[in-house]
């Protein structure tokens, strides 16, 4: 597909197409640390915990919800502003990433600056959940940026493939050396370390990306400012509705492994940090290596049955999560290294091919409708995303306190994995019939 008429900046090519790629690792990166440490740094010291697992629990999902509501508000702002100096994207990514930056290392704060279980419940509230606003601020707008910037889906594929490449690099610093810079300066000195890159990487975009000069700031026939008609709008592209539930249900899945797989390394295979780190940077090599495989796959198959191919595998390994740690002999090292080079396969598909399905759907939804909302086909994405993994960080902080998360006592562990499968062979089926649907309009 071509790319839309009249964007707001220059297509990018040669090297710049991989400098703004290179934003990706910033704000993933501080997201995902989250992600892997925030309930262990709370509920780590079994004795004197900083926060009960059900308070951190509860503290995400408001904070994902307050990131999935920003998504289509950001986005509705986004789509509609006519800056002609900085376009429509560039302005939140460059504004947003500073406080972003300052609510991730509050959270880090939390033992020190509050005394009692209800005051450090209340600061960690509010400092997660103005983390996940401006890392919305940042994020939906950076990834909106796509269809303007690539003309087609090679181009996309191309650009996109890096964009996974930097998001994987950043999940493998969040999930790999983070552990060995917790060993060393602590959570707080190893997010001091994290956000500094961050903002560095984040100026790299802005540098490349170039306003259109071609570009007149008119609203598409259709347009309008309406933020509800616009999330209406979106829902109306039967596509996106089938693709939306799809991938929502799978990411509840993939997020109920994410907020577990600390305690798993840690707990169930009863390895240290550093070498639970070591483990993580294996997943993320292996998804390295496979993004090529995902560019063949879409060129053969397209994007839908490459999702789908990606959701199979993620159920398989989650299941082998749940059994083979079950399996007494196996040395924890070993089963480590063979599970986190399992993950890496799925991982990169999520990585690659998603934003790039809906670009797909986004030139449809013009070509149809003559409207022109790119972020809020990405901030619906992100609302519905953000309030799966909101779920499903809640539900596991809720499972662990229930049924347990220590070595004596670990089916809280274990009885994660059983239930992420089932939530992404859910997700594997309803793009099957999308992906039916798409070849029988071909």
């Amino acid at each position: 597909m071509e790319q839309l008429p009249n964007t707001p900046y220059r297509e990018l090519k040669g090297g710049k197409q991989i400098a703004y790629a290179a934003g990706h690792l910033g704000p993933g990166m501080l997201s995902q640390f989250i992600t892997t440490w925030l309930l262990l740094f709370m509920t780590g010291n079994a004795d004197n915990p900083i926060l009960s697992g059900t308070l951190v629990g509860t503290a995400t999902l408001f904070g994902r919800i307050m990131d999935g509501v920003a998504d289509p508000l950001v986005a509705n702002w986004s789509d509609n502003i006519r800056g002609k100096r900085m376009g429509r994207r560039l302005p939140f990514m460059l504004l947003g990433t500073l406080p972003m930056i300052f609510c991730f290392l509050m959270v880090w704060l939390t033992p020190q600056v509050a005394q009692t279980e209800l005051t450090r419940f209340i600061w960690l509230f509010i400092f997660l959940n103005g983390f996940y606003f401006f890392y919305t601020v940042v994020v939906n707008p950076y990834f909106a940026l796509l269809p303007e910037i690539a003309k087609d889906d090679k181009q996309r594929i191309f650009v996109q493939s890096f964009v996974s490449v930097f998001g994987i690099l950043g999940m493998g610093v969040a999930l790999g050396a983070s552990g060995f810079l917790i060993n060393a300066l602590g959570y707080l000195g190893a997010g001091v370390a994290l956000s500094v890159i961050c903002a560095l990487v984040m100026v790299v975009p802005a540098l490349v990306i170039k306003v259109n000069p071609d570009y007149v700031p008119a609203p598409a026939p259709n347009q309008t400012k309406n933020l509800f008609k616009n999330i209406v709008g979106a829902f109306k592209n039967d596509k996106f509705v089938k693709y939306i539930i799809g991938f929502a249900t799978f990411f509840i899945g993939f997020q109920l492994v994410q907020y577990n797989l600390a305690f798993v390394t840690t707990v169930s295979l009863g390895l240290e940090k550093g070498m639970s780190s070591t483990l993580f940077i294996v997943s993320v090599v292996c998804a390295l290596a496979f993004i090529p495989l995902y560019n063949v796959f879409v060129k053969k198959f397209g994007t839908v049955k490459s999702l789908m191919i990606s959701m199979a595998s993620y159920a398989l390994v989650a299941l082998l999560i749940m059994s083979l740690p079950q399996i007494k002999g196996i040395p924890g090292t070993a089963l480590g290294f063979a599970l986190m080079a399992l993950l890496g396969f799925p991982y990169s598909g999520l990585m690659v091919i998603p934003n790039v399905l809906v670009s797909e759907i986004i030139d449809d939804d013009y070509k149809r409708f003559a409207v022109r909302r790119e972020a809020m086909f990405f901030g619906v994405q992100g609302l519905v995303n953000k309030l799966a993994t909101a779920f499903a960080s809640f539900a596991v902080g809720v499972l662990h306190d229930l049924l347990g998360s220590t070595a004596t006592q670990s089916l809280g562990i274990t009885v994660v994995a059983p239930i992420a499968a089932v939530f992404s062979l859910f997700g594997f089926f309803v793009m099957l019939r999308l992906n039916r649907e798409k070849a029988a309009q071909q």
